[in-house]
């Protein structure tokens, strides 16, 4: 058990010295910083995201006294050594000692054999990994107490990460097969998983919950350019095939086993994840690795002693060359000092400010919240990575999305408004706030320029806008 929390912790050096490794990170952060200081998710803090990562991330803010990101990184290293943990002790069971062992090497491997911006952050797909682990294992024990276990960590991984929803059909398939295959047990694994995800009610509002978690998120299943798709589904595989190659292929070793049915659906279910939204991002893939690291580990009775040094080698050199690069990458994001340091002179901590654009670090380094409620206003303007910039964008914006942001914005003006489409950050230049009237309004008839830092438009609460019954 210490060798393998060990390892983990070792193969996540880079993100225990460092802070923010990917702009994700600094949305969660903002979300948690707002609950460390009394506010709401999906009220005062809104993101289309479940609201487990950004309230462990408030618990972290409120237990340090900081907005550290360090220790939220070591929460991510000790959810991958548990993880290969309880891989390892399934393994072990049906397969003897070195299965086990392998199970936890390769799920300790194949977490970091991706971009840093994957393997080192606190990122939800990464917080999601042990709960999900967890259900996968419970759900095969063949009882009626692991059936609930593996209902209720199931639905914890959902609020960490929605698309684990998918794994609903494998984990009732994997509850029913084993023992007597009674159906009180799906049943069982069903009302634990609804019992978890309805208990979120009394952390949140579970309407809005909902509605941002889940049906807010239907319009990003546009196709979009069908030769660019194309590019990107097969780059995605692409590299995680070659970061995962001794994975994969001993998981092909193993190939189809009646045993192992309930494990190829929560593989299937894995590959339908990263596809859902249609943007292929690198840390989608953490939802396939349990189950590909448990057959993988499964097969290695079947190798030889010449194989297996192959495999340690390849895998040997996989973490190396990730490490390297995590270690050496310089920057993941862009020097906002500037901008921040403006900001905190400006502002006093219980002040709000809003930021038009996608730019969630200035409100995570500056410990200010955001005024008008959402982390990014990509939900305004429809703007979604992974797809074309431009006004077309907009028939994609979030329903409802506007409507918050207005009310939010005249309930509580924020003390500046900080304009980036002026510059080349992050596309926003296709989103002028022209292209929408009433924010374009509001802020011409509430706040006055007071400059521009590092490509920010800044301006200032010249007076407040009237209540709005």
């Amino acid at each position: 058990m210490v060798l393998v929390v060990g390892a983990a912790i070792a193969t996540h050096i880079p993100g225990l010295g460092r802070q923010l490794f990917d702009p994700d990170e600094a949305a969660i952060a903002t979300m948690g910083n707002v609950v460390a200081h009394g506010g709401v998710l999906y009220r005062d803090a809104i993101d289309r995201k479940p609201p487990l990562a950004p309230l462990l991330y408030a618990m972290s803010f409120l237990v340090t006294g900081t907005r550290d990101l360090r220790p939220l990184h070591l929460l991510v290293a000790l959810g991958v050594g548990g993880s290969a943990l309880l891989l390892a002790a399934e393994a072990r069971r049906i397969a003897g000692r070195r299965a086990g062992w392998w199970a936890a090497i390769l799920l300790i491997v194949g977490a970091i054999a991706t971009s840093p911006s994957a393997a080192q952050a606190a990122n939800y797909s990464e917080l999601a990994l042990l709960p999900a682990t967890g259900a996968i294992v419970a759900a095969r024990r063949g009882t009626r107490g692991s059936a609930i276990v593996a209902g209720i960590l199931l639905g914890l991984a959902i609020l960490t990460r929605q698309t684990w929803i998918l794994g609903l059909a494998p984990a009732m398939l994997a509850a029913w097969l084993t023992g007597d295959r009674r159906p009180s047990r799906p049943a069982l694994l069903v009302a634990a998983t609804a019992a978890t995800l309805g208990a979120v009610a009394i952390l949140v509002p579970f309407g809005a919950f909902f509605h941002w978690t889940f049906t807010a998120n239907v319009h990003m299943l546009d196709l979009g350019d069908p030769t660019d798709l194309g590019r990107r589904a097969w780059a995605s595989i692409g590299v995680f095939v070659l970061g995962h190659l001794a994975i994969v292929w001993l998981a092909m070793r193993r190939g189809f086993r009646r045993s192992d049915v309930d494990l190829w659906l929560w593989l299937a279910s894995g590959v339908v994840s990263v596809g859902i939204g249609l943007r292929f991002f690198d840390h989608y893939w953490f939802q396939v690795l349990p189950p590909l690291c448990l057959l993988a580990a499964l097969a290695i009775a079947r190798t030889t002693q010449w194989e297996r040094a192959v495999l340690v080698a390849v895998l040997a050199i996989s973490a190396s060359y990730c490490l390297q690069l995590a270690s050496t990458t310089r920057s993941f994001t862009h020097d906002w000092s500037p901008v921040v340091s403006v900001i905190q002179a400006d502002t006093r901590p219980g002040d709000r400010i809003t930021v038009w654009g996608s730019v969630p670090e200035l409100y995570w380094l500056s410990g200010r919240s955001p005024g008008g409620a959402l982390v990014i206003t990509d939900f305004v303007v429809g703007r979604t990575a992974g797809r074309a910039d431009g006004p077309q964008r907009l028939a994609d914006a979030t329903p409802g999305a506007l409507r918050t942001f207005r009310n939010s914005l005249y309930a509580r003006p924020p003390k500046l408004f900080l304009d980036t489409s002026g510059g080349d950050i992050r596309s926003y230049q296709h989103y002028p706030m022209a292209l929408v009237p009433p924010v374009a309004k509001f802020v011409d008839r509430y706040y006055r320029e007071v400059g521009s830092t590092d490509g920010v438009t800044i301006y200032e609460l010249d007076r407040s806008p009237p209540a709005r019954g």
